[in-house]
C-alpha cells in the first residue's frame, strides 16, 4: 500500500500531468467531458511553466509531514463535504419564504409529463409548444428566477396570475409564447405545492428541524438524477436571451437587479445538480423518519399535473385560477400551527400532529386523472436528442 502511495504521489508531481479528473455532475452525460472541444479530437495541452502548478488536491510538502500517504487529500475531501453539509443544513433552516415551490426537477418533470400530453390542451397552445418544446421547459423554471420574491412593490409577486398572463401578453414571437406558457404552468403546480403539499409536510415535521424547503428538494431526489440534470443543461447550456429580456422587462427588481437573481438562480441550479448535493440530502431521503411514500409522492404530482392541464385549457376561467399560487394565507397557517405545536410539545403528541394536518391540509383523494391519459412518445424523443437518457415515470 505504501509503494502504490508513493507512485500515486510521484505521479501527481510529474510535469503535464493533471492531478484528478473531474466527475460528471450526476448520473447522466450531457456531452463530452473528456477535453475535447466540438468532438473535433482535440485536446488542450498543459501550460508550460519551469514549475509545475501545485493542485488542489495535491498535498504539499509541509502538511505531508503530518498527513503521509495520501491522508492530507482525503482529509481535503473530507472537510469539503462538510462545508457543503453544513451549507445544506443552514438552506433548510435559515430560508424565510418558499425559494422553490417544487423544485427544479419536478417541475421539468411534470413539463414532460404536458408533452406527452398536448391532446389534453387547446390547438393554440399545443403547436407552439411543440414546436418549442425546450423554452416552454425554461419557462417552468425559470419563474423561479426571482430570489426574494415577497421584497416587490405591491401587486408585482413573480407568482402573481396577472403577472404571469402579462409576460404571455408581451411575448412577440412563438418561442416567447412557449416559454410564458412554461411560466404558467409553474403556478398552476404551485398552486397544488403552496397551498397542499408544503403546509401539510411543514406541520407533520413540527417535531423536527425541517422547514419548506426540505421537502421541496426532497421531491427532486426521489424523481432521481434525470430530470435535475436536464434542468441544468437547458438553463445553464441552451441560449434563452431573448426569453431573459422578456422577464427582466415584465418582473419587478426584488432586493438584486435582474442580473444578479439570474446568476444567483444559475448558481443553484448547478449546485443541485453536483454530486455532493446528494449525497448530502440523500442521506437525509433515505432516512425512513423524513421519507415521502412513493403513492403519497405521485397523488400530489397526479394533482399538480391536472391544474396545468385546467390552466392551459381554460386560462383565467378555470378552477385553478381562483387559488392563489404563492399560498401566502396556507403557508401562514401551517407557521401558526407549528409553533402551537411547539409549545403543546410536539414530540410527545404525534397524534395531535397528524390530526391537525388531516384538518388543515387533507391528502387529495382523488384527481381528474390528465396523468393516466398521456401518450408517452415526445418526452422520450426530447431526452434523446439531448443526450440518450433512460426516462423514469413515477
Amino acid at each position: 500500500m505504501g509503494r502504490n502511495c508513493a507512485r500515486a504521489c510521484a505521479a501527481r508531481r510529474t510535469p503535464g500531468t493533471r492531478a484528478h479528473t473531474r466527475r460528471p455532475a450526476s448520473g447522466v452525460s450531457w456531452g463530452a467531458r473528456d477535453g475535447t472541444h466540438g468532438g473535433s479530437g482535440k485536446t488542450t495541452s498543459p501550460r508550460c511553466s519551469r514549475r509545475p502548478a501545485r493542485s488542489l488536491t495535491t498535498p504539499s510538502r509541509s502538511s505531508s509531514r503530518f498527513w503521509p500517504n495520501g491522508c492530507a487529500r482525503r482529509a481535503r475531501r473530507w472537510v469539503g463535504k462538510v462545508i457543503v453539509a453544513l451549507a445544506a443544513v443552514a438552506l433548510l433552516l435559515a430560508v424565510a419564504e418558499p425559494a422553490w415551490a417544487w423544485g427544479p426537477g419536478t417541475h421539468v418533470y411534470l413539463g414532460l409529463g404536458l408533452l406527452d400530453a398536448l391532446h389534453l390542451v387547446p390547438a393554440a397552445v399545443r403547436d407552439v409548444v411543440a414546436l418549442y418544446p425546450f423554452d416552454f421547459l425554461y419557462g417552468s423554471v425559470a419563474a423561479d428566477i426571482s430570489m426574494a420574491k415577497k421584497y416587490v412593490p405591491e401587486g408585482r409577486h413573480c407568482h402573481f396570475w396577472h403577472v404571469g398572463e402579462e409576460v404571455y401578453e408581451r411575448a412577440t414571437s412563438d418561442r416567447l409564447r412557449a416559454m410564458a406558457l412554461g411560466y404558467l404552468s409553474h403556478l398552476a403546480a404551485d398552486v397544488v405545492a403552496h397551498n397542499l403539499f408544503v403546509p401539510r409536510q411543514m406541520v407533520l415535521a413540527a417535531r423536527r428541524a425541517l422547514g419548506h424547503t426540505y421537502w421541496e428538494t426532497r421531491l427532486d431526489l426521489a424523481l432521481g438524477p434525470t430530470y435535475v440534470a436536464l434542468t441544468r443543461y437547458v438553463v445553464t447550456e441552451m441560449d434563452h436571451s431573448e426569453a431573459d429580456a422578456l422577464l427582466d422587462r415584465v418582473l419587478s427588481a426584488t432586493v438584486f437587479s435582474f442580473r444578479t437573481n439570474r446568476r444567483i438562480f444559475r448558481g443553484l441550479i448547478r449546485a443541485q445538480d453536483s454530486d455532493r448535493w446528494h449525497t448530502v440530502f440523500g442521506s437525509l431521503a433515505r432516512s425512513p423518519r423524513w421519507g415521502l411514500p412513493p403513492a403519497l409522492r405521485h397523488q400530489y404530482l397526479a394533482l399538480a399535473f391536472d391544474a396545468i392541464v385546467d390552466y392551459l385549457r381554460h386560462r383565467q376561467a378555470s378552477t385553478t385560477a381562483r387559488e392563489d399560487p404563492t399560498g401566502e394565507r396556507a403557508l401562514a397557517t401551517a407557521k401558526q400551527l407549528r409553533r402551537l405545536l411547539a409549545r403543546e410539545g410536539a414530540h410527545r403528541r404525534p397524534r395531535l400532529v397528524r390530526e391537525l394536518a388531516d384538518s388543515f391540509f387533507p391528502v387529495p383523494s382523488r384527481t381528474e386523472g390528465a396523468w393516466e391519459k398521456r401518450r408517452i412518445g415526445p418526452s422520450r424523443h426530447l431526452l434523446a436528442a439531448v443526450g440518450g437518457a433512460t426516462l423514469r415515470w413515477g
